[in-house]
């Protein structure tokens, strides 16, 4: 099945690549948030800087160069035809770990031992004021 997505080149094309493939291409174009795939003659997709590598991707350069050929995975297909690639999840050990969402819990003991610790605290400071003030 085909996708009907704006190209790169020109109005609208057809990309045989879907989302979740795996497929080669050519990188085209290095910018310092991303680099350009070519993974047909008329498509382009964007990996960004934080899809090129599991490691931090500081400079792009580094990683790739233009021309190479590298292996990526299609993300997504947005509506206005922009195509998401990933190098990182196109490895063959890559499995998309499910992250849960952080839960503000309320450490009541927490709160009261910051609330004791900030009145003895008070308490100290009063002290050491009062002695000041006898000398």
């Amino acid at each position: 099945m085909e996708t009907d997505v704006r190209s790169s080149r020109s109005g609208r094309s057809k990309v045989s690549a879907q989302e979740g493939d795996v497929v080669t291409g050519k990188v085209v174009k290095l910018q310092d948030f991303g680099a350009f795939v070519e993974i047909d003659e008329q498509t382009t997709g964007l990996v960004h800087i934080s899809e090129v590598s599991r490691e931090f991707v500081d400079n792009i350069h580094a990683y790739l160069t233009e021309g190479q050929e590298v292996e990526v995975k299609v993300v997504g297909i947005k509506e206005d035809g922009r195509i998401d690639l990933s190098i990182k999840r196109a490895e063959p050990d890559w499995t998309d770990e499910a992250r849960p969402r952080p839960t503000a819990k309320v450490d009541k003991e927490f709160n009261q031992r910051l609330r004791k610790f900030m009145h003895q605290s008070d308490m100290i400071q009063g002290e050491v004021r009062k002695r000041k003030r006898t000398f």
